[in-house]
């Protein structure tokens, strides 16, 4: 079987509709802490506005993606795939500096020590992220395993926004859960997904590296106060920061 005759054996409709509900959720949840001040934009920077226009188009792309895989559009489905090899570094550089930013803000009220405790999400979504990414990279002519990685990739997408959600849209009693349930979400979607193809006898290793970078990030938020975080936290302030 070639390669697009696997590719129209894929349920893209699922995979759409996945992704529809990812795009939603982006936009309803930064709508609070970023769209809604358009045009003004008072306390943002340029950081934050190239950072928006470069996760936006990442985010738009994931949605368009399968979309023209379903209209096996395959030719325009690869050349966007190779832009992303421009894209993504271009991101990857604005993710390290709205860290640094957020990381310089906090630590005017906190010690070095809790800014980068709090900073343990933000730290294991760019690692996922590049993990990810590559992954999908590497296995690009292996079609189940690409997609597998880039669903991935959009699973780690809906973290900030669903925390924003929680923290704009229910009373304060919801600001304990605002990460925690993010992280309950994101790993109970990657074990479902491995569940899945347990039990249709697919391919176990893309979803086990999922589901394991998803477990080792909530590792990593309950141990973000351990000195084996915080040296790593050091290394990281006197590197990027």
């Amino acid at each position: 079987m070639n390669q697009d005759k696997i590719i129209q054996s894929i349920n893209t409709k699922a995979i759409i509709f996945g992704m529809v509900l990812m795009f939603i959720l982006v936009h309803v949840g930064f709508h609070a802490t970023y769209i809604r001040h358009f045009p003004v934009f008072n306390g943002f920077t340029w950081v934050h506005h190239i950072h928006g226009a470069l996760m936006g188009a990442w985010v738009l792309l994931l949605l368009v993606q399968p979309i023209l895989i379903h209209k096996k559009m395959y030719s325009t489905h690869r050349l966007l795939g190779k832009l992303t090899y421009v894209l993504v570094p271009v991101l990857l550089v604005f993710m390290l500096l709205i860290a640094r930013q957020n990381y310089q803000t906090g630590i005017i009220k906190a010690s070095s020590e809790e800014v980068f405790a709090r900073q343990s999400i933000t730290w294991m979504q760019i690692f996922m992220f590049v993990l990810f990414y590559s992954l999908s990279i590497f296995f690009r002519k292996q079609t189940h395993r690409h997609l597998r990685f880039m669903i991935g990739l959009a699973i780690v997408m809906t973290g900030p926004p669903m925390s924003r959600f929680i923290l704009a849209y229910w009373d304060q009693t919801s600001v304990p859960y605002f990460v925690i349930i993010p992280l309950v979400v994101k790993t109970g979607i990657a074990a479902s997904l491995l569940i899945s193809d347990v039990i249709k006898k697919k391919d176990l290793m893309p979803y086990s590296i999922i589901l394991m970078a998803f477990v080792l990030s909530d590792i990593v938020y309950f141990a973000r106060y351990s000195e084996a975080w915080q040296a790593l936290g050091r290394f990281v302030v006197g590197t990027f920061y």
